[in-house]
């Protein structure tokens, strides 16, 4: 590999860097030095990459490694953090047994044994489906760039969904404020205040500043993930789950109340400012402490345990129970449309379907 360690590197440490000689597709020479790397492995990938989207290849060169380097490059220049990074995992799955085969070539015993191996791993079968989709996301890539296709995975049905629906969990207004009977911590206490009253996803809710809330109204703009990291350390802040989930939404008493008496306490701390995490501080509070910070809760409640999502649910349930409309709850939830929400909690108007079957048969009778 023509990889070089230049003598003068910049200011941040990067010293190597390749030049080459490539014929490009237009059959004429050219020569090409790169800016500089870190390190020696991250030059070498680079100008493989350089190579493959520059020069022209035989076909028979195209293996599913080789085009996985440039459509992971296109991938990562489109997706949030967390979706590249899922991205990344599903199509390593699936290298695992055929990064090496030339596309063309995969027969149907090699694709065989890739799904086999997915089978082994004992991954559920909605994500497995996944993670073909992406695969074959790979091969129309390979197609359209490099004019490289199999049509292998066309042969192959896709794996049938689990018929079992996910159990919903939820706690009664009653049961939250025995909940909350428990909880002496004041950060705490507003935390699962506002999770139960105002529905918002945990990343949405650990994501906020106290910039945020202002004229009695909290502004949900962005999401936050305490699993992943950006370059500097700290937790990845991004934009919400989809363009809906942004609003901004009145904050009841209660829940403006809870807030009030956390803001007393941890606006007198040494450094404060408003740019810090409502719940935190200077960064949010890690999901794992959040787990297991409910556990101890809910067992001094001696409630059922829930997971942190289910209080999302509880919300819905406790709006619908009190007459809520659909567009509303879809609103509040920040729901990309009503039918999303009457997917998820179609069940829980049950009581409205009767009452107007009661309706029916009281003008008929």
């Amino acid at each position: 590999m023509p990889v070089y360690k230049s003598e003068s590197p910049t200011k941040d440490g990067k010293a190597y860097f390749y030049k080459l000689s490539y014929v490009d597709p237009f059959g004429k020479r050219k020569q090409y030095k790169s800016k500089k790397y870190k390190t020696k492995k991250e030059a070498e990938k680079a100008e493989a990459i350089f190579r493959l989207s520059n020069e022209g290849k035989p076909k028979a060169e195209y293996s599913f490694n080789l085009i996985a380097k440039p459509f992971l490059e296109e991938k990562k220049k489109r997706l949030k953090r967390q979706s590249y990074d899922r991205c990344e995992t599903m199509l390593n799955h699936m290298l695992e047994i055929v990064g090496d085969v030339v596309i063309s070539d995969l027969t149907v015993n090699q694709y065989q044994a890739a799904l086999n191996n997915l089978d082994k791993k004992g991954l559920a079968p909605q994500y497995k489906n996944k993670i073909i989709a992406n695969f074959k996301q790979l091969i129309a890539f390979a197609y359209k760039r490099y004019d490289v296709n199999t049509n292998v995975p066309d042969k192959f049905d896709p794996y049938v969904k689990e018929a079992k629906i996910e159990e919903m969990h939820f706690i009664t207004l009653e049961q939250f404020r025995q909940l909350d009977a428990v909880i002496t911590d004041p950060c705490h206490k507003a935390l699962f205040t506002f999770l139960f009253f105002m529905g918002c996803r945990i990343g949405e809710a650990n994501a906020l500043t106290w910039n945020d809330i202002s004229g009695g109204s909290v502004k949900i703009n962005k999401t936050v993930s305490t699993k992943v990291r950006d370059s500097k350390g700290n937790y990845l802040v991004t934009t919400p789950k989809t363009q809906s989930s942004n609003r901004t939404l009145p904050l009841p008493e209660i829940v403006s109340n809870a807030l009030s008496a956390w803001h007393d306490k941890v606006s007198k701390a040494y450094g404060f400012s408003p740019s810090w995490f409502v719940f935190g501080g200077l960064a949010p509070i890690p999901e794992s402490s959040l787990q297991n910070i409910k556990n101890k809760y809910f067992k001094m409640a001696g409630l059922p345990n829930i997971r942190i999502h289910d209080f999302r649910h509880s919300c819905a349930s406790y709006l619908i129970n009190n007459g809520a409309s659909v567009l509303l709850v879809s609103k509040w939830l920040g729901h990309a449309n009503p039918t999303m929400t009457l997917k998820i909690y179609s069940h829980l108007w049950q009581s409205e379907l009767l009452q107007i079957v009661n309706t029916i048969n009281q003008q008929i009778s």
